[in-house]
């Protein structure tokens, strides 16, 4: 008897994780008016996808209006909006550089549910939008373009990497896969659950193979308490060609305020400092 309670208890949880998943891993939520006041003269695109209507971010090289040298797709976290980007992106020391900056379906005032297929469909139309308002060709913008994502955002442009090969990538806070971070959770038996597939390790791999690979970096926190350090240690092993970075006393999501220069640093990149020096 009290295996099979144990079993309908295992099967009672693993049904509840199985609905329940999608508001255990996405956080979501609406501009309020600190953040939509916001103005560092960045541009809407507006476009729409199997989801509804979208509305992505486009800041464009200071303030200019021909298409920039190097475009940056910004993906967050979890809980975060596209236009938390702009603290961190103040200032910026590339003045050739572009940001795109992206809210995941049903965040902001995005319509539809986030999961990885609808991520990577919004990703994909968001670009095809810039293009149109850029004038300018969708091959063109593609090749001009980097990625940068933080915790659950470095899943997001892995996953995009992964299909479209870019410049440049740079994480920060990335877990090896969604699955691992059940495990933690709810342990390994009932990770298997998990439907969302963001695997990073799967995806590194992917690149790694790619010719050429683009510069890689992953930043972590040594104290971070949501993604264990562990995972971008083991994820950056898996190749010397990634430049990895650990931040002491670097915690999850404060990491983007106290290693804003080491961030900052990986996207500008030695290749980008040689174009400014040739500018």
């Amino acid at each position: 008897m009290k295996i099979i309670i144990l079993i309908l208890l295992c099967v009672v949880i693993a049904f509840v994780l199985i609905r329940g998943q999608q508001r255990m891993i996405y956080y979501p939520r609406p501009y309020g008016p600190d953040l939509s006041q916001s103005d560092q003269g960045q541009v809407v695109v507006s476009y729409a996808t199997s989801q509804g209507r979208q509305v992505a971010f486009y800041l464009a090289p200071a303030g200019a209006e021909e298409t920039p040298a190097r475009l940056w797709l910004m993906c967050g976290g979890n809980a975060s909006l596209a236009l938390d980007w702009l603290d961190l992106l103040e200032d910026f020391p590339d003045p050739g550089a572009g940001f795109l900056l992206l809210d995941y379906p049903g965040y902001g005032g995005n319509q539809g549910r986030p999961d990885p297929t609808s991520i990577m469909e919004s990703s994909e139309a968001a670009l095809a939008a810039l293009a149109i308002h850029l004038e300018t060709d969708r091959a063109d913008l593609d090749s001009r373009l980097m990625v940068m994502g933080h915790s659950l955002g470095a899943a997001a442009v892995l996953r995009y990497a992964g299909r479209h090969p870019v410049g440049r990538i740079v994480l920060v806070s990335p877990f090896t896969s969604l699955k691992d971070m059940a495990a933690l959770l709810v342990g390994p038996l009932l990770a298997w659950t998990m439907l969302h597939d963001y695997d990073n390790r799967a995806r590194l791999k992917e690149i790694l193979s790619q010719s050429p690979v683009p510069p890689i970096t992953i930043i972590h926190g040594d104290h971070d308490k949501v993604v264990p350090v562990d995972m971008g240690r083991e994820l950056a092993a898996l190749s010397r060609k990634i430049n990895y970075q650990e931040v002491e006393r670097g915690d999850h999501n404060y990491i983007l305020v106290t290693a804003r220069d080491k961030i900052v640093q990986a996207m500008v990149g030695s290749e980008a400092h040689e174009t400014l020096i040739k500018e």
